[in-house]
């Protein structure tokens, strides 16, 4: 065997250059063995049924407050970008809807952010419903004392919007005939934070007792 360093012959059984001291089999070694790919192994894609599992134990980890407000905020958010108008007959609102353009349509669908072309202070209703589900994020892991403080806000978060929007829709003919479910949504998600921020605050208070 030659070595690579000065080039003069050894013997096959050693291991380093009887005349330089260099290695002999540290490249003779990493030809010889196989190289072996190793992969990283991913692991597999949680089933449906562990799925639904991990979301049953997520509800049963909430308290009856939290479930309404994180179902009001969802609903609230998903409300906005739905149709707050749907109505083939505008009525009393042809006025109102021809400066968006729209008068002249047979069959009118306005979501909330068509809504918030004609006044931009309509985008507070969707921050307010975003501003619900982090305060829900944050409560979630909070002590008792910031809880409660945290129920408060969503108590006033929900009844800015909420009471206000079921009224119209219960008591205003005019809404009635062309609310859409976006504007139904609206009104029961708002209404749903209110509520749960109440029922986190009796909970509390209850324990605190």
């Amino acid at each position: 065997m030659n070595c690579s360093a000065c080039g003069k012959a050894n013997a096959d059984s050693v291991s380093f250059c009887e005349f330089c001291g260099a290695r002999l089999r540290s490249g003779s070694a990493s030809t010889s063995e196989p190289q072996v790919t190793r992969t990283a192994s991913l692991p597999p894609p949680p089933s449906a049924a562990e799925v639904a599992q991990m979301g049953k134990s997520i509800l049963s980890s909430l308290t009856l407050g939290e479930k309404f407000v994180c179902a009001g905020a969802i609903a609230a958010t998903v409300g906005f970008f739905l149709p707050w108008v749907s109505s083939p007959d505008l009525g009393e609102l042809s006025g109102l809807l021809g400066q968006l353009g729209t008068s002249g349509a047979s069959h009118v669908s306005l979501s909330g952010v068509d809504v918030a072309k004609l006044l931009g202070a309509v985008y507070f209703i969707l921050l307010a419903a975003i501003a619900s589900g982090v305060l829900f994020y944050f409560s979630r892991k909070a002590a008792s004392a910031q809880k409660l403080l945290i129920g408060g806000f969503q108590v006033m978060i929900g009844s800015l919007f909420g009471p206000g929007v079921i009224g119209a829709l219960f008591f205003v003919p005019m809404i009635q005939s062309v609310a859409g479910a976006g504007f139904w949504l609206l009104g029961l998600g708002f209404c749903s934070i209110a509520a749960g921020g109440l029922i986190t605050i009796a909970t509390l208070a209850k324990r605190t007792r």
